[in-house]
């Protein structure tokens, strides 16, 4: 698909430019409207030295203002930074220092943590609370300055084994193929209405903007306390037909849904992906919903999305990720780099046009996971995560490398464990924390049973070899910004001695 970024917007406008874009607790704007604002803002960046090439850099909650932001960066040629609006002074420093933005757009609130971190920058500092209206005072750009889709269009900070937050970079025509492959399988429709209740910094959340362009439908922009108690008012309230899930937000929308009278969103199809969604939740889902799909898929911030699992597939494939996107290879390989044959488990490889271009300022990570292979010698992306292949082509996550731990000498798939411990009647949530100091594994479970009767089921699922030391059953799971569970906070708070949730 080609195409850059702020096409998506642009051709949906010149579709539907009174049908509602964006809609959030402060109100509506439509794709007219939208793209008015994004053209107005990439003047006023052009005019504060915004360039093909520089980043944008955007610390905000979601809101209207980062993805008028974004797509005006876009127009530019300019490289959009969505950073976590929960991101700690410390980790903001980094993020700021390594992207090395143009232009930074805030609020108040973070105002004095950003003109720290951009104390060793060469970046202007605006605020929407003091800077917005001006910006969208100015002239519309009608010319955009030149550029080609293999530029870099975003760079998104992943966590991960290395230590501080690195950024994956993004072109136009990563963006527009995984886009326009997650939707041949979705499709998604232009009277949809996409709840969005995950960070904007979160890939998977900022994917649904250009998903729900991309076929002139609306989203329903939420915040992080809409994803709580008025969860369901907010989806019966806006209508909500599609719905990304991780299992902490899985695991409030099926409590609510449960209640006694409560009113049933008119959801149509639910996706998940970065967190194991539990089989019980997708059982429960469409025990609820007569007429929803369920699409688990399965990628990462490298190549946005790698597999999906069509809803049809799932009773005769629960333990699937499903098939690769259309123009995917995934290749499962020894350590060596060597093919291996179906069923067995090895580090999986993919190829397509949906694989970044490595990792920004990061030259020997990039070269570690981006590397020649095959008889073409074009760039793959070794993906450090643990799969097999059935002889119909389906996929099996067993974890990631990083998963798999030593204990009592034998080496444990957290995944595997963290499975096991789903399938007891009771359990909703499981976590498997390895090397908490002076106890060693211990499972986390959320649910309706008691340690000795967790730890009594886990022993008829696991060898022996596999068990954890321990099992703590506890309220809730604490999330990390991205919306996955936090098991570093999980193993601190558990060591502390205090109720966890």
């Amino acid at each position: 698909m080609s195409g850059y970024v702020h096409d998506l917007l642009d051709q949906a406008a010149a579709r539907r430019p009174d049908h509602p874009a964006v809609r959030t607790s402060e109100g509506v704007l439509t794709y007219g409207e939208l793209e008015e604002q994004t053209r107005r803002l990439a003047h006023a960046f052009q005019s504060l030295g915004v360039r093909r090439g520089d980043r944008v850099a955007l610390l905000l909650p979601n809101g209207i203002p980062v993805i008028a932001a974004l797509m005006a960066a876009s127009r530019l040629g300019a490289v959009y930074v969505v950073i976590n609006w929960g991101t700690k002074p410390f980790l903001l420093r980094h993020i700021v220092e390594d992207a090395a933005p143009r232009l930074m757009l805030t609020m108040e609130s973070r105002l004095a943590d950003v003109q720290e971190a951009v104390t060793v920058t060469d970046t202007q500092v605006l605020t929407v609370e003091g800077d917005w209206e001006n910006l969208l005072a100015e002239a519309r750009l009608t010319a955009a300055p030149p550029q080609i889709t293999q530029d870099l269009a975003s760079l998104i900070y992943t966590s991960g084994s290395t230590g501080k937050p690195k950024a994956v970079m993004s072109t136009h025509r990563n963006i527009r193929f995984a886009a326009a492959a997650i939707q041949q399988r979705l499709g998604m429709s232009e009277s949809d209405v996409v709840g969005l209740f995950l960070p904007l910094a979160f890939d998977y959340g900022l994917y649904q903007v250009f998903l729900t362009f991309q076929v002139g439908a609306t989203l329903a922009l939420g915040s992080e306390q809409d994803a709580g108690p008025s969860l369901l008012r907010k989806l019966n309230e806006w209508q909500v037909t599609g719905l990304p899930l991780v299992p902490n937000l899985a695991h409030t929308l099926l409590r609510l849904c449960k209640r006694p009278n409560a009113v049933l969103p008119p959801l149509r199809f639910v996706t998940n992906t970065g967190a194991h969604l539990p089989f019980t939740y997708i059982d429960d889902i469409n025990s609820l919903f007569e007429q929803v799909r369920v699409y688990v898929m399965f990628g990462l911030t490298e190549c946005k999305r790698i597999s999906i699992l069509d809803p049809e597939d799932f009773q005769r494939k629960r333990r699937s990720v499903g098939t690769p996107l259309p123009d995917t290879e995934c290749l499962i390989v020894d350590e060596s780099g060597q093919p291996l044959p179906e069923g067995e488990v090895g580090e999986l490889v993919v190829r397509g046009p949906h694989v970044m271009g490595g990792y920004w300022n990061a030259p020997e990570i990039t070269e570690r996971r981006y590397r020649p292979f095959g008889d073409g010698g074009q760039i793959a992306l070794f993906t450090g995560d643990l799969v097999s292949m059935d002889e119909e082509g389906f996929l099996y996550f067993h974890g990631r490398s990083d998963d798999i731990y030593k204990q009592r000498g034998y080496r444990v798939s957290a995944l595997e464990v963290e499975e096991a411990a789903l399938d007891i009647a009771g359990v909703r949530q499981a976590a498997v924390v390895p090397g908490v100091e002076e106890v060693g594994t211990v499972l986390f479970v959320t649910g309706d049973l008691t340690e000795e009767a967790a730890l009594e089921q886990l022993h008829r699922r696991l060898e022996d070899a596999k068990m954890p030391d321990c099992v703590e059953v506890v309220d809730s799971f604490p999330i990390t910004n991205n919306g996955k569970t936090d098991k570093r906070k999980l193993a601190e708070t558990y060591l502390e001695g205090r109720t966890i949730g």
